[in-house]
C-alpha cells in the first residue's frame, strides 16, 4: 500500500508540476535559441516538444525521492547488480531483442506490408546501423531504469510480481503513445495554462488512430518481456540490451523508409514467442544477479 501511495502521489506531482513548468521551459528555450548563438536551433523546437520535455525533466528530478521513500536506496536495489560478467546479459538480450523485430520486419515483408529502400550505400548504412546502436544504448539505460528499475522496482515493494509487471508495462506504453499527432500551440500564443490546455488536447486526440493502437498493444508486449527479465534476474543487464535491440531494428527501418515495425501487427506473434523465450531462458540459463546486501562490502556478485 505504500509503494502504491507513492507511485500515485508521484505520478500527480509530476503531471502538475510538469505542466505548469513547461511554458516556462519554452519561454526559456526561445530566449536561449535567440541570445546563445551555438543553440540558435532551439527556436524550432514546438510547444509540444518542449511539453515532453517538461514532464521527462521533472520524472527525472522527483525519481530519487521516489526510491528512498519505498527503500531503495542503492543501485543494486534499482537493478545495477555488481557482477564481472553483466555483459553476457546485455549482449544476450541486444541480440534477442534485434533478432525478434528483424524477423518481424521480415515477416512484415513477405506479407507485402512493407518495403525497404535500396538507394543506401554501404557506407551510410553502416553509420546508420553504427548511430542507432548508440542511441538505442543511451535509451535503454534512461528507460529501463525508470520504468523497470523504479518504477516496477516500487510497485514489486507492494504487489504480486505479476500485477506489477503488467502495470509498469501499461504505464510504459501508454506514455509512448499519449501523443497527440498535429496538436501543438503555436509560440505567440502560449501562455501560463499552455500546459493544461495541451494536456486537454492529449486526452481528445490520443489514439485517434490505428497506428497509435497497434503500437500501445506492441509497447505494452515488449514492457511484459522487458519486465519479466528484470523480475527473473533482478537485475537490468537484460532489458537494456533487448531495448537496445529493438531501438537499433525499429529505427533502422524507418531509416530504410519501411516505417516503424512496432506499429505493425506482425510484432505482436514474434513477442509472445520471444516472453516464452527470455522466460525459459531466465529460469534455466540466466540466473538472478543480486546480492543488494552485499553492496559495498567490496565483494562482487556471483555471474552466470
Amino acid at each position: 500500500m505504500r509503494a502504491s501511495r507513492a507511485i500515485g502521489l508521484y505520478a500527480i506531482a509530476v503531471i502538475v508540476i510538469g505542466v505548469l513548468f513547461a511554458p516556462w521551459l519554452f519561454w526559456t528555450v526561445q530566449w536561449l535559441a535567440a541570445h546563445v548563438g551555438a543553440v540558435h536551433r532551439l527556436a524550432n523546437y514546438s510547444f509540444r516538444r518542449v511539453f515532453n520535455r517538461s514532464l521527462m525533466i521533472v520524472a527525472l528530478a522527483g525519481l530519487w525521492p521516489l526510491l528512498r521513500s519505498v527503500g531503495l536506496r542503492t543501485w543494486p536495489e534499482v537493478g545495477y547488480v555488481r557482477t564481472r560478467r553483466w555483459w553476457r546479459h546485455v549482449l544476450i538480450g541486444f541480440g534477442l531483442g534485434l533478432g525478434s523485430f528483424l524477423l518481424a520486419i521480415a515477416i512484415s515483408i513477405m506479407l507485402g506490408h512493407r518495403s525497404l529502400a535500396t538507394d543506401k550505400s554501404l557506407g551510410e548504412f553502416a553509420g546508420a546501423v553504427l548511430r542507432y546502436t548508440v542511441v538505442g544504448l543511451v535509451v535503454a539505460l534512461i528507460e529501463e531504469t525508470f520504468f523497470r528499475g523504479a518504477i516496477q522496482g516500487v510497485f514489486q515493494r507492494g504487489m504480486n510480481v505479476v500485477l506489477a509487471v503488467i502495470v509498469a508495462s501499461a504505464i510504459y506504453s501508454v506514455l509512448h503513445y499519449v501523443k497527440p499527432r498535429g496538436a501543438d500551440i503555436a509560440p505567440g500564443q502560449i501562455t501560463w495554462n499552455s500546459g493544461f490546455i495541451y494536456l486537454g488536447e492529449i486526452g481528445q486526440r490520443s489514439f485517434a488512430k490505428r497506428d497509435d493502437v497497434i503500437g500501445f498493444v506492441t509497447l505494452f508486449l515488449a514492457g511484459c518481456i522487458l519486465g519479466l527479465a528484470y523480475a527473473k534476474t533482478r537485475a537490468l543487464y537484460l532489458p537494456i540490451g533487448l531495448h537496445a535491440g529493438w531501438v537499433l531494428a525499429n529505427e533502422s527501418a524507418r531509416w530504410l523508409d519501411a516505417g516503424a515495425i512496432v506499429e505493425d501487427m506482425t510484432t505482436w506473434p514474434v513477442l509472445a514467442l520471444l516472453l516464452v523465450i527470455v522466460g525459459w531462458l531466465c529460469t534455466t540459463k540466466l540466473k538472478p544477479l543480486h546480492v543488494p546486501e552485499e553492496f559495498g562490502s567490496g565483494r562482487v556478485a556471483p555471474s552466470t
